[in-house]
């Protein structure tokens, strides 16, 4: 049994000690280099078993490499084998070892007593020579010399052979032996005449922090770069130079005055008769509005249909300034952000508002194989009246600094310097040593093309068009920074801006007008003689209303405009309005909502305050026999029937002519599901249901507003003809229903929306009576219909039983008499429910429907009314010319004019105020779902408030108790 458990050991945990034991790794550098006196051995590291392994020689020859991964020669002896790993093996060189450390050379006096290797040759015009062209020895031995060079020549940059001088183009007063004179200076390795030039300004600006960095790349190319650019008319040198000045954003400009001297102020004292032949135009010194707006000095005419694209062509220049060639502006030439292709393309389709950002990282930024310094030109090339012609494409930095220390690119256009050569990421001009990582990167973090219609023409044609770049800088702790590219649109607003302002201020006048003839009519209807407060604050919201109306009108008819138009248009005549002329629109748009959100405010007030009152003519009926008392018994009128009619009232209060749910359904339906919000890009494609691939450009508020303004004006007409012409007509009609209810129910409604007119509704019922069973109603029905019994209207062999009042005074203050008492001691008691006040209002019930009763009956002698139509200006304007005498007068109405003071009545308002509402949430959240969803939210808040405060109201003014109300 022990030698089984010995056994079992043996197989089982020792193979696995010996697994684990192999993949146990060492790191290189413990390896035994070699140096310790004391030990022999010398390992290196073995990738392959990934352990210490003793080299093929002890410490004496050999020693381990840097990186411990091989065993190499010491210095002193030569490879005899060098296979790598451990297949090395070495001798002993005694006077010293050649540069490959192949061979033994005799160095002489030139050994390096550390590398034992020979000394570089200590003369400057001196080569080291060990081995001749042909291989053999220099001197017949292994001897290393140093040899002169003969006259006109010099040794090269690794002072292995010597070079003719002219290789160098230099131009030396000594050209025998290639050195510069007294009046010369060497500039990489050319001898130039020495300039008066002192105290560069060779920094690199951070505007991220407000310091500036010393450019390496400046230090040690600017100098050189101009002189051999002025004096030597090299063009690499000329280019390089103009990139210098790019590089630093041309501060200063085209000034040989700026101080100190920077990169541009050379690149502007370079001889001027150089410009057409090797100095680059890179600056414009005109003003900006010189530089673009040139007559006809770009000759296209730019259509939709077909869709044309921008001409571009992109010159590339190296750091160095080595032309690269050019390449059509496409895909992510000038876009650092990455995406589709055909998504990137769409930046240069004429006519499209183009916009895309992205994040990127700064360590990729800084990453010179991604995106290297290069500098770049943008030109645009059109044919005219058969000839090819190039036009160079201005840029508008606003970082540039002129030599005022002014942001002039930041201001107006006259004083604007624009420049033409620009580079997208710098990652080296900051650098103060070339060799390390940069602390920051520059790049271009917004680049914006901008494209003008002509003022003068409506041919298609446009102004030179430019880009706007705004440099950035970051540091590796920025992780990522946010880059944009932009393309937009614009045009002369002067004629636009001009129409608006006459429109707005001619619609207004008329707002005014209207407003102030509204409130006369108010002022008339209220009884007031004289200009007090509550006529003037009927005339500020009458004004809301007149110029939100106006107001909605200018801004859906100038969006609907352009959004037609500018999908329709083949020939570009017409750009969405930017700048001022946008702002007005908007700033009318929200001044259109908030004064209809007063006007509605006005209109719930004014029908939560209206005076309703039911007038009940059921008479009480002789039950026959006598009481205790001896008197003749009577039955009490029953409450119940006006209690029916005021719920019915109360339940139309907020009726309206569209059903809410499904205007705001359909809206949502037609603009999101069936895709017309996609036509309300910025661009001229006008296409439903675009697809995925295709790139959409940004929404356009204006077109929004105009597309949801016209759908939902659309599905409210229809919706209001189907109600009004079929459902109504042919289904049901609660306005009208209320009318035959009162009849049925034999009850009057007295409504005085003013304190001197109002509404009648005279519900008395031809049968005398209704408070009877359901056999004697069945019964006065069938007679109804059976035209056995008189006509409903309040004229005898009329139907009219609907009519507009013009109150007589005495009536009004009869009703206020009767009436305020009630409701001061309402207001006055502390309960406000004691039996007391149940009492008095209980009397003025009984007193005010006898009054009303008889008023109704011409039974009151000094109180009277005549019946008369309205003629056509009096119904056309909503007023009444005839001034009220003793007599009040009920004019014949269309037959439901007492919707008024409903919601009903005032369905116009409700509908644009919806409408507003969910194009201001629109413009907003730019979500027509979610638009739709607070309309619906808020519309249906609006109602709630105004069917409780209509209940309370009709409660507190009919006197009927608020409880049975449902």
């Amino acid at each position: 049994m022990a030698f089984l458990n010995t056994f079992t050991f043996l197989v089982i945990i020792i193979p696995f000690h010996t697994v684990y034991c192999q993949n146990v790794y060492v790191n290189p550098t413990s390896c035994k280099d070699g140096k310790n006196t004391k030990e022999s051995v010398v390992e290196y590291f073995n990738t392959a078993t990934m352990k210490c392994e003793s080299c093929a020689q002890n410490s004496t020859f050999q020693q381990r490499s840097a990186d411990g991964l091989f065993c190499e020669c010491k210095p002193g002896y030569k490879y005899s084998l060098n296979m790598g790993g451990k297949e090395v093996k070495c001798e002993f060189c005694p006077g010293g070892v050649s540069d490959d450390g192949w061979e033994c050379v005799n160095c002489g006096d030139n050994l390096n007593t550390e590398t034992k290797k020979c000394n570089p040759c200590t003369e400057e015009t001196q080569i080291g020579v060990f081995r001749q062209l042909d291989g053999q020895y220099s001197s017949g031995s292994q001897d290393f010399s140093c040899i002169t060079c003969i006259n006109g020549t010099q040794p090269d940059s690794t002072k292995s052979r010597c070079n003719r001088c002219s290789d160098t183009i230099s131009i030396t007063a000594n050209p025998l032996s290639c050195q510069c004179a007294s009046t010369s200076t060497k500039v990489k390795g050319i001898c130039l005449t020495k300039v008066d030039v002192v105290n560069l300004d060779n920094r690199v600006q951070i505007e991220k922090t407000g310091t500036a960095f010393t450019s390496d790349y400046l230090t040690s190319n600017l100098l050189a770069d101009y002189m051999i650019c002025n004096e030597l008319k090299n063009i690499t040198a000329c280019q390089s130079l103009a990139n210098m000045c790019t590089l630093i954003l041309y501060k200063g400009g085209m000034t040989t005055t700026y101080s100190p001297p920077n990169a541009c102020t050379l690149f502007a004292k370079v001889d001027q008769t150089q410009v057409t032949t090797t100095k680059p135009t890179i600056f414009n010194t005109d003003a900006g509005d010189r530089v673009l707006y040139i007559d006809n000095a770009l000759n296209i005419q730019w259509t939709v249909d077909p869709a044309m694209k921008f001409p571009f062509v992109v010159g590339q220049f190296s750091l160095a300034g080595l032309f690269e060639g050019f390449q059509d502006m496409t895909g992510r030439l000038l876009q650092l952000c990455e995406a589709d292709e055909n998504v990137l393309n769409a930046a240069f389709v004429f006519g499209t508002y183009y916009s895309y950002k992205c994040s990127i990282s700064v360590s990729s930024l800084m990453d010179q194989t991604l995106f290297p310094l290069k500098f770049y030109e943008v030109f645009i090339k059109f044919t005219d009246s058969g000839t090819t012609k190039t036009l160079k494409i201005p840029v508008k930095i606003l970082n540039f600094i002129n030599n005022n220390g002014e942001k002039v690119n930041q201001g107006i256009m006259q004083k604007w310097q624009l420049a033409y050569r620009f580079f997208l990421v710098d990652s080296i001009g900051a650098r103060e040593q070339i060799d390390k990582q940069p602390v920051y990167v520059r790049y271009a973090k917004n680049i914006r093309l901008l494209v003008e219609l002509r003022s003068d023409s409506a041919d298609g044609k446009t102004y030179i068009p430019y880009f706007e770049i705004e440099y950035a800088e970051a540091s590796l702790t920025d992780n990522q920074v946010d880059i944009s590219f932009q393309v937009s649109y614009s045009m002369s607003q002067s004629s636009y801006t001009r129409n608006f302002q006459i429109a707005t201020g001619t619609l207004s006048s008329f707002a005014l007008l209207y407003a102030g003839f509204r409130t006369y009519v108010w002022s008339r209807r209220a009884g007031r003689i004289s200009i007090d407060f509550p006529t003037l604050a009927n005339f500020i919201f009458y004004l809301c209303a007149s110029l939100s109306n106006c107001f909605f009108v200018i801004v859906y008819g100038v969006g609907f405009y352009f959004f037609i138009f500018y999908k329709r248009q083949n020939v570009i005549y017409l750009v969405h309005p930017d700048g001022q002329a946008y702002k007005d629109w908007i700033a009318l748009f929200g001044a259109a909502f908030a004064l209809k959100g007063l006007a509605l405010f006005h209109m719930i007030v004014m029908q939560c305050s209206a005076d309703v009152f039911l007038i009940d003519w059921e008479r009480p009926k002789s039950l026959g026999g006598n009481s205790g008392d001896g008197k003749k018994q009577k039955s009490m009128v029953s409450i119940w029937r006006t209690y029916f009619v005021a719920n019915e009232w109360n339940e139309i209060q907020t009726k309206r002519k569209i059903n809410q749910v499904f205007q705001i359904f359909a809206v949502v339906f037609f603009l999101v599901v069936v895709g017309f919000e996609d036509t309300t890009t910025m661009d001229p494609d006008g296409t439903v249901n675009k697809a995925s691939d295709v790139y959409m450009s940004q929404q356009s508020k204006m077109y929004r507003m105009a597309l949801a303004a016209t759908v939902y004006i659309l599905i409210g007409i229809v919706q209001m003809i189907f109600f009004l012409f079929i459902y109504e007509r042919f289904i049901t009609d609660d306005i009208r229903e209320f009318v035959d209810i009162c009849s049925m129910s034999n009850i009057s409604v007295f409504i005085m929306a003013n304190a001197e007119f109002g509404y009648y509704i005279h519900g008395r019922s031809v049968h005398g009576c209704s408070d009877v069973g359901m056999d004697e109603m069945s019964e006065m029905i069938k007679r109804e219909e059976d035209d056995l019994v008189g006509q409903r209207g309040l004229v005898p062999n009329t139907d009219a039983q609907t009519f507009v009042m013009a109150i007589p005074k005495r009536l009004r203050e009869k009703y206020t008499a009767v009436y305020m008492p009630v409701q001061l001691e309402n207001a006055t008691s502390r309960m406000g429910k004691s039996a007391a006040n149940k009492d008095k209002s209980t009397e003025a019930y009984l007193t005010l429907n006898r009054f009303f009763s008889a008023f109704i009956d011409h039974s009151i002698r000094d109180i009277d009314y005549v019946v008369k139509d309205k003629n056509f200006l009096e119904k056309l304007l909503d007023t009444e010319f005839l001034e009220l005498t003793e007599k009040g007068i009920f004019y014949n109405d269309n037959g439901h004019s007492f919707d008024n003071v409903l919601f009903y009545g005032n369905e116009l308002m409700l509908l644009i105020f919806d409408l507003l509402l969910f194009c201001i949430i629109d413009l907003i959240c730019m979500d027509y779902v979610l638009a739709g969803v607070l309309t619906y939210v808020i519309t249906e808040l609006i109602c709630l408030i105004r069917d409780t405060a209509g209940k309370k109201n009709l409660a507190r003014k009919t006197l009927v108790d608020e409880r049975f109300l449902i």
